[in-house]
């Protein structure tokens, strides 16, 4: 008897159970839907904006300077122009360095930079991943960046490598900046 009544309650509250969850669904109404606006209201376009663009004036060079200096300034010019400038998608200029090496030992990375600047190479340093890497450059132009690589391989022996150049901003976002100079 024992077992019949222990069935009988289980049962029960299992019916007990069932018609709490199903009751409310049969016993609850329905309500109105919220009625929904197909109306799109959009605002009055912005009144266009009128700019005048002036023709940009080139600048004139100082009078104190001779015919000849005069020339130099007219080619350099033309040759900044002349040069392939490429704009970066994110902004800015791109630009190429030479990897030349990298030392655990930040000393040694000196005394390499030293070296390369007494051959009039732009060299530089940085600490990436506790490393120095020792750099030449910038260049805005590979191919000149290309021909003092094969330079630095014929005079020094060094086995380079060229990377697009990471400028200063972003060397500091990155750590890799040194913290002071040598």
């Amino acid at each position: 008897m024992r077992y019949g009544l222990k069935e009988r309650l289980v049962g029960a509250l299992v019916l007990i159970a069932l018609a709490a969850i199903f009751v409310p669904f049969l016993l609850e109404e329905k309500r109105p839907e919220i009625p929904v606006s197909d109306k799109i209201i959009t605002p009055e376009p912005p009144a266009p904006i009128k700019s005048v663009v002036e023709t940009p004036v080139p600048p004139s060079l100082p009078a104190s300077l001779n015919e000849q200096q005069k020339q130099q300034v007219i080619a350099s010019n033309k040759k900044l122009t002349e040069s392939k400038l490429m704009l970066n998608p994110e902004g800015g200029v791109d630009a190429w360095t030479i990897q030349v090496a990298t030392f655990g030992d930040s000393s040694n990375a000196k005394r390499l930079v030293e070296e390369l600047e007494k051959h009039h190479y732009p060299a530089y340093w940085r600490k990436i991943n506790s490393m120095t890497v020792v750099f030449v450059g910038p260049y805005i132009d590979q191919q000149q960046g290309r021909e003092d690589q094969d330079k630095l391989l014929q005079m020094q022996g060094l086995k380079t490598l060229l990377t697009r150049y990471v400028p200063e901003y972003e060397a500091k976002i990155q750590g890799s900046l040194p913290t002071h100079s040598y």
